[in-house]
Order: structure tokens, then sequence, then C-alpha cells
């Protein structure tokens, strides 16, 4: 059907356009249905060549960061197994190009309304054999029950064969409707706890593509028994209201202009919060009220 310039979904018609250009309405109805898509690298809109950018980005920059310096590796418990790399952003223009690429934003949008805020952006780096990372949602914090609708989604950028052997994301289809996270019972065999191993199932995909799934599906990995390594890096966005995990206050004006209102509505530079005795700047409320206009138009 054709889609109308409907004030009652405003914002959403136009997403769903962007949706309906790039080809993204199997992607949306799988998300709809089983919490999680995977979008093939070629209609990810991405040119030629930049999924190996993106790859020898992520590999400077785990050559170039003192690993000990890191927080997260200092605990012996941390939840996930191999490094992460964090405030990508800030460490080259790639991955300003992969957060603002067309096809990751009207995903993002399409679940979290064009209002959405950049929550994180994470590479996470396996080499040689790893465990698995136990079965939980992206939304942490919230408490259950979990709201239907989503407070945080998680589009990822595949940059190695994401295969089982290889320790791939798992995903429990549907478990995006049952609004709570996974308890200690409900852990895959695999995964050290007693639930059938079958109701989890990989995520294939080859290099360059997009992994998209909800705050609300529940999904782990798979032990990595092989000795390539594996990467992908995890875009994650919040709603508005959400405090985002990570801050780019750091990163210069002049950096941010260049990238676009858009770039520093997302990385929250209009955020409306905040605000001391002046209180809040209503052109910023603005942004985020229901009738406000898809960011593609």
């Amino acid at each position: 059907m054709e889609i109308g310039d409907w004030k009652s979904t405003a914002g959403m018609t136009e997403v769903y356009r962007q949706a309906r250009h790039f080809g993204l309405e199997p992607n949306i109805a799988e998300l709809e249905a089983f919490g999680f898509t995977v979008i093939d690298p070629e209609r990810t809109g991405a040119p030629p060549g930049f999924a190996q950018r993106l790859l020898d980005a992520v590999q400077r920059v785990s050559r170039q960061e003192d690993e000990s310096a890191v927080d997260l590796n200092k605990h012996a418990d941390k939840p996930a197994f191999g490094r992460q790399l964090f405030h990508l952003l800030a460490r080259d223009p790639v991955f300003v190009e992969a957060a603002m690429n067309p096809v990751v934003r009207t995903m993002g949008s399409y679940m979290l309304g064009v209002s959405m805020r950049l929550f994180s952006m994470v590479a996470f780096i396996k080499e040689g054999a790893a465990r698995p990372t136990h079965m939980h949602t992206d939304s942490v914090g919230v408490p259950t029950p979990l709201p239907f609708y989503g407070s945080v989604c998680n589009v990822s950028w595949i940059l190695s064969d994401y295969t089982e052997q290889n320790g791939t994301l798992c995903m429990v289809p549907g478990s995006h409707r049952y609004c709570r996270h996974p308890t200690e019972f409900e852990q895959p065999r695999f995964m050290g706890g007693p639930m059938d191993d079958a109701m989890a199932v990989p995520v294939l995909a080859k290099p360059g593509s997009l992994a998209v799934f909800t705050g609300n599906t529940w999904h782990g990995t798979y032990p990595k028994t092989t000795d390539s390594t594996r990467i992908h890096i995890a875009t994650a966005f919040c709603r508005n209201y959400v405090n985002p995990a990570e801050n780019y206050d750091d990163l210069p004006d002049a950096v941010v202009a260049e990238h676009g209102p858009e770039f520093a509505r997302l990385i929250g530079r209009k955020a409306w919060q905040g605000y001391r005795a002046e209180g809040p700047k209503l052109e910023n409320m603005a942004l985020v009220r229901p009738a406000y206009q898809s960011v593609y138009g």
C-alpha cells in the first residue's frame, strides 16, 4: 500500500518509507516475529570495502590500546570473554560513519522512535578459543517486567565469519515477547545451565552483515572453538529518556559540526535534560515530542 503523511504516525511513516526504500521490510517482519534479523552485506547501504575499513580500524585501536588500562579487564568475572574496545567514536571517523549509516539508523528508529539516542558503540574481539557468554538481554538495569516496546536495541556490524564454531551470537526466537530477563534456570546446557540447547539458535552471518535485535531479546554466544579472530561492533541505541552508557562530551565541537545536526542529536548535544536554574531549552524538548518528524525528512 502507499504510505501517506499520516499525522497519527508522524515520524514512523518516513522511517517505514526508508525501510521500504532499502528493501528492509522482510527484516522488519523477522524482527517483529522473532526478535532478531540479519541484513546481508549487499543491503546495508555501505560503500565497497567499508567492512574491511571497520575491521582495520578495530585492529589498529586494539594494537594501540593498553588492555590493562580498561576497567572491565581488571575483573575476573567480567560478563563477556575476550577484549572490548569502548568509546570508538573518538578513535576514528569510520566509526562515526558506521553509526550514521542510513540502514543502521532506519532499523534503530523503527525499534525506538526517531528521537532515539546513541547508547554505546563497543567492539568485541575474541582470539582463539573462548567460553560462551550467558543468556541475557540488553535492557541493563530495567526491572522485570520489561516494557514491550523496548528501551534499547542493538545493531551490530559483523566483521568476521559468524558461525557456531566461531562463537557466534545465539538467540532465543520470540523471547522479545516474554518481557523479562532470563533466569539462571533458563541458561542453555552449553552455557552451564539446564535449558534445552535447541531453544537457542545461531546467528549465521558473513563479514559486512548487520545483526539486529531488540533490547528484550534473549541472547548470548556459543563457545568459540576455532583459532581465528572473531570481531563485531555493537551499535546500541536507546530511547531519549534512557541515560546512555557512553559519554561523548569530549568530542570536539568541530568534529560534531562536521557530521551534521543529526549526529549532534544522537550523541546528546541536543538533549533537554541536564539543565540548572535556567531551565530546559524548549527547542530541545520539542525534538522528543510524539509529533517530531523523522530525521530523514
